[in-house]
């Protein structure tokens, strides 16, 4: 079988001696060297002071860039504070408005129902003084004046008085409800 191994072409050269390439470049002069090292000196020395006066002039644009943004967000911050404000007051406004109103018509409403629920208990008194008068005749025959002067008599016409004083001061608060 054969080896298929690689193996390393490359000749070892005796101590002492040099390819051609590591004697081409050692033929440079100490100068030569001294230059390009100055040079590449010289070169980093320079990027090195453009990269700082960059990173100074940046850092200083970023400042600046900070004390706008500030100042932009106080000024967004106040318009929004005056918004909200503003918003606020006109909601206020809306809501008091709204219920000033719907206060007045229940108010109205409750008034009439009032009206009506005095006026159907006025029209059951009548009825029952109705009753009552009926039941007397019938009784007694003939009305008289001393009649209406019984007691019962009297505090049915009272109580009907009592609910027709009721009525007209509800009016009179729907009246103003209305103005």
């Amino acid at each position: 079988m054969a080896d298929t191994k690689k193996t390393n072409t490359k000749k070892k050269l005796p101590a002492g001696k040099k390819n051609a390439d590591d004697k081409i470049s050692s033929q440079e002069t100490p100068e030569q060297k001294k230059t390009e090292t100055s040079q590449t000196t010289a070169g980093i020395e320079k990027e090195k002071g453009f990269l700082g006066e960059v990173a100074e002039d940046i850092e200083g644009d970023a400042k600046i860039v900070g004390e706008k943004a500030t100042g932009f967000t106080d000024i967004v911050v106040d318009k929004l504070k005056k918004g909200l404000s503003q918003a606020y007051e006109a909601g206020a406004k809306v809501v008091d408005e709204l219920s000033q109103t719907a206060q007045e018509y229940a108010d109205k409403y409750k008034a009439e129902s009032e009206i009506r629920k005095l006026k159907g208990e006025k029209n059951l008194l009548i009825t029952q003084l109705g009753h009552l008068i009926l039941k007397r005749h019938r009784e007694k025959g003939k009305l008289t004046e001393s009649f209406f002067k019984e007691e019962e008599f009297i505090d049915q016409f009272n109580q009907i008085e009592k609910i027709d004083k009721q009525i007209i001061k509800t009016g009179k608060r729907l009246d103003k409800a209305k103005k």
